[in-house]
């Protein structure tokens, strides 16, 4: 019984993120299902002792803290609701101790099926973006939400960042499970340039930019991956001209993840056209113009956040500046912002400031902050110290550890906009691969 539980755990672990696309309520008691059934494994095999991990108990501190500053900050049902936050951690060490039992290892069949259903979910996606709607009929609106896609996710623009999200999920089930690269090159070429423009096409710019970030980093750490990413990179970029060139699809994707960027980066005003080539006469007429006006105020007028972001940016930090050593607590931003009597100066509000290391900054004070810090210092500590290790002498685990450290950074990257720390489904996901960086840091460190 107990081993049937034990493969019934590790399936639902595996299968996670397709689980996630049936909805919040689905996923919650799919994460549920997977800690009770984890607690009791734990008791019946009296492996406490998994506990006793330093990063665990760390989680378990940051979540303590998180309860306490929510029971003394907490005013509204938002932040009292983050009294739960250590589930998310409880979650963590349940992958932790499933994988622990069980090591990542796939059946063949089981690992086609991983890579079928990813595989289904990019094409839906691309599907989408040619005739306007995908396979089962969703469609997005593009007046309301131009140059975004959602495929699976109905109405919610959640695309990208749940494939970028996973992304690295599935290179350390490739790794661990010994799959033949070499034998299979052109077939992954192929998947990860289908995966990377599925990433493109939904428009989520901050996704792109971390996907970007996190294979310039593998290429230049991780030989393993290096020839096949710049492959597919290559035949990213050609499709993605092609695209762009002969107009396929319901709207040109280099709108919004070039054009847009460049005319909120340089503080101009964005036309939606599909013509690329007015787009660019317009650029450079603009550009012409801010030059021959003055040329100290073309710089003055760069940005790199959209006037709304920096908006959230500017309260944010105002929000600290009155609540340094705690923060507003947990969810507290919503709160504070809307008794604040809002003008250029103080920002503008939202529920979220909208950059993870800003909400935790205005939102759980210095003390979150040093959290952020001994936790960002120790897993790029660790990082460089598997680099050191010439590659071509790394094993599976430690080339997997490695991946493991680059998704937690780029899920705790900030620099970017982000979504709201304390959402549910960024907590799980946050959390999930958090699991998988607990079991390769147990193993690394033991050995």
């Amino acid at each position: 019984m107990d081993k049937y539980l034990e493969k019934f755990t590790f399936n639902l672990i595996l299968f996670f993120p397709f689980l996630m696309i049936l909805g919040i309520f689905t996923t919650q008691v799919i994460s549920l299902s997977i800690i009770l059934i984890s607690l009791y494994l734990i008791m019946k095999t009296n492996k406490f002792h998994i506990f006793n991990d330093k990063i665990l108990i760390f989680l378990f501190l940051f979540s303590l803290y998180i309860g306490l500053n929510a029971l003394l900050n907490g005013k509204t049902i938002f932040q009292l609701s983050t009294l739960f936050y250590f589930r998310f951690a409880v979650f963590s060490t349940c992958i932790f101790f499933i994988f622990f039992l069980k090591q990542i290892k796939i059946h063949t069949r089981k690992y086609s099926l991983y890579f079928l259903i990813f595989s289904f979910i990019l094409l839906d996606a691309i599907y989408q973006f040619i005739f306007g709607y995908n396979f089962l009929g969703f469609e997005v609106d593009q007046k309301q939400n131009y140059g975004r896609i959602a495929g699976l996710f109905e109405e919610n623009l959640i695309l990208g960042s749940f494939l970028l999200k996973f992304f690295p999920i599935i290179l350390i089930t490739i790794i661990l499970n010994k799959f033949d690269l070499k034998k299979y090159s052109i077939l992954y070429t192929i998947f990860f340039s289908i995966y990377f423009l599925a990433i493109f096409l939904s428009g989520e710019r901050t996704a792109f930019f971390l996907l970007i970030v996190f294979l310039g980093l593998s290429i230049i750490f991780i030989r393993l991956f290096r020839k096949i990413f710049i492959n597919s990179l290559i035949i990213f970029s050609i499709i993605v001209t092609l695209l762009s060139y002969f107009k396929i699809g319901e709207y040109n994707p280099t709108g919004r993840m070039f054009f847009k960027t460049f005319h909120e980066i340089t503080n101009q005003k964005y036309i939606g056209n599909n013509n690329a080539g007015k787009r660019l006469d317009n650029i450079k007429d603009s550009l012409q113009e801010k030059r021959s006006d003055n040329k100290s105020n073309f710089f003055h007028d760069i940005k790199f956040f959209s006037k709304n972001h920096e908006g959230h940016f500017k309260l944010a930090l105002h929000l600290f500046s009155e609540n340094k050593i705690f923060g507003t607590g947990p969810e507290g931003f919503r709160v504070h912002c809307g008794k604040l009597n809002h003008n250029s100066n103080i920002g503008i509000c939202s529920v979220h400031p909208h950059n993870l290391f800003l909400q935790i900054l205005s939102e759980l004070g210095l003390i979150g902050i040093i959290f952020y810090f001994i936790a960002a210092t120790y897993v790029i500590y660790n990082f460089f110290k598997i680099v050191k290790i010439n590659s071509l002498k790394m094993n599976g685990e430690q080339i997997s550890f490695l991946i493991a450290s680059l998704a937690v950074m780029i899920n705790f990257f900030p620099f970017v906009p982000s979504g709201n720390f304390f959402n549910t489904w960024i907590s799980i996901i946050i959390y999930y691969t958090l699991g998988f960086y607990l079991y390769l840091n147990n193993k690394i460190l033991k050995k």
